[in-house]
């Protein structure tokens, strides 16, 4: 009896030994994850005071580009990408920024960078075919305002659909500039510089009813001495004297120092 005794003390002492070595090892387990936890929370925290930081400074430079403040436009544009490295909306500000002072390569170079980080960025997309436009890479250009109204949570389609409009216009490609220039009257009727070009493309065609109806659509008050000079154009074709004096009134009236007035006091 005293044999089976010691062996059941024995076997029960080592049982109570591994079940306390086990609850150990289950409380040491449950103190690395929770210090684990911690500092992912820590890190999650720092990464999100870095990406406010460099936000608060992207937007600061905004304002100062529109602005026209270049200068400091720069300065923060740059800072918040020292800040983050990764922030894709800092890298299309100074995008714009080179673009404005010529450096065509850094331009360039941030647009790109801005695209990489942030592929399905509207915004960079239309400011990147911008630039292009304007350095007439008009096919590279309007690939960029296509990738742009791509994103169906882009707010201002309308925006990049003119845009391609204007840039497909820059190599005499009529056809494609109408497509773009309807697809945006399509979202926003009242898109009264789409409507203004879609006219002027139609009046050249010698439609000069569908242009008044397509400019009369969109232009309902303060229309531009553009939009009043193609209206005297489109009346004088159809011979519409009533709407001609009266829109040739309205521009000498509101933009008197305009060149569409000038032009029409020569008598063209």
């Amino acid at each position: 009896m005293s044999k089976i005794s010691v062996v059941d003390s024995i076997t029960f002492m080592a049982g109570l030994k591994k079940m306390s070595f086990g609850k150990l090892g289950v409380a040491i387990f449950i103190s690395i994850m929770a210090a684990g936890c911690a500092s992912q929370q820590q890190r999650e925290t720092e990464d999100k005071n870095l990406k406010d930081r460099a936000r608060s400074h992207t937007d600061l430079g905004a304002v100062y580009y529109q602005q026209r403040q270049l200068e400091i436009a720069l300065e923060e544009f740059t800072l918040a990408v020292k800040i983050d490295p990764d922030f894709g909306q800092a890298y299309n500000g100074l995008g714009l920024v080179h673009s404005a002072l010529g450096q065509d390569d850094l331009a360039e170079k941030n647009f790109k960078r801005a695209l990489q980080l942030e592929p399905n960025n509207s915004e960079s997309h239309n400011n990147f075919g911008i630039f292009l436009c304007g350095r007439n890479r008009i096919d590279e250009s309007v690939k960029e305002f296509m990738a742009a109204v791509k994103n169906p949570l882009y707010t201002t389609p309308v925006i990049a659909y003119t845009n391609a409009g204007i840039c497909s216009l820059r190599k005499q490609d009529e056809a494609n500039a109408e497509i773009y220039f309807q697809r945006a009257l399509d979202i926003e009727p009242l898109a009264s510089v789409a409507a203004y070009q879609l006219a002027a493309i139609q009046f050249k065609r010698n439609d000069a009813a569908k242009a008044k109806t397509t400019l009369q659509n969109a232009v309902l008050s303060q229309p531009s001495p553009e939009n009043l000079w193609l209206f005297i154009q489109i009346a004088r074709k159809l011979g519409a004297k009533d709407d001609e004096a009266s829109y040739a009134l309205q521009l000498r009236r509101q933009y008197p120092d305009s060149e569409q007035a000038k032009l029409l006091a020569s008598g063209k």
